[in-house]
C-alpha cells in the first residue's frame, strides 16, 4: 500500500521542483531555457517515436526472455528434484509442475479479481490527487506571474509551436 504514496511524492517533486511549471523566482533567461528544453524534448519524442517505441519494446522483450529463462531454470530444478526423490518419470514430473502452475495462476487471478475494485478506487483517487496538484500548481504559477512575464511566456510557446509546425510541414 506504500506504492501509491511513492508515486504521489514523485509527481509532487516533479511539479514542485519546477520541471512541469516554472518557479516564481526564475529569471526570464531561465524561463526561456525551460520552454526551449520542453520543445526540444517534444521534437525528439515526435521525430524519434519509432525508435523510442522499438527501444521500449526491445527492453520489454528482453525482460520477458529473462523471466522465461528463470522460469525454465526453476522448472528444471523442481523436475530433477522430483525425479530423484519421488522416482517419477520425466512426463509425470512435467504434468505435476504444469498442474501446480495452473493452480497458482488460477489462485493469483482470483486474488486479483478480489482486489481489483480496491486497486481501481485507489488508482482513481491517486490520479485525481496528482492531477489536482498539477493544475493547482500551474494555476498558482500563472497567477503569480507579472503581466510582462506572461506575455513573454505566451510568445515563447507560440514561437515553439510555430517552429514545430514549420519543421513538420516544411
Amino acid at each position: 500500500m506504500h506504492q501509491p504514496k511513492r508515486i504521489i511524492r514523485f509527481f509532487t517533486k516533479l511539479i514542485d521542483g519546477g520541471l512541469c511549471c516554472g518557479r516564481p523566482d526564475e529569471t526570464d533567461r531561465q524561463m526561456l531555457a525551460r520552454v526551449g528544453k520542453q520543445f526540444v524534448v517534444l521534437l525528439l519524442v515526435i521525430t524519434l517515436f519509432d525508435d523510442l517505441l522499438h527501444l521500449i519494446l526491445g527492453t520489454v522483450h528482453f525482460v520477458v526472455e529473462l523471466l522465461h529463462l528463470l522460469f525454465e531454470l526453476i522448472e528444471e530444478s523442481i523436475e530433477e528434484i522430483m525425479e530423484h526423490t519421488l522416482h517419477t518419470t520425466h512426463h509425470e514430473s512435467e504434468i505435476f509442475i504444469i498442474n501446480m502452475v495452473l493452480i497458482l495462476m488460477v489462485f493469483g487471478l482470483y486474488q486479483l479479481y478480489q482486489a481489483w475494485p480496491r486497486l481501481y478506487r485507489s488508482w482513481r483517487r491517486n490520479s485525481r490527487v496528482i492531477w489536482l496538484r498539477f493544475t493547482r500548481g500551474q494555476s498558482l504559477y500563472w497567477r503569480t506571474l507579472p503581466v510582462g512575464r506572461k506575455w513573454k511566456l505566451i510568445i515563447a510557446y507560440m514561437i515553439g509551436v510555430f517552429c514545430l509546425l514549420f519543421w513538420f510541414f516544411l
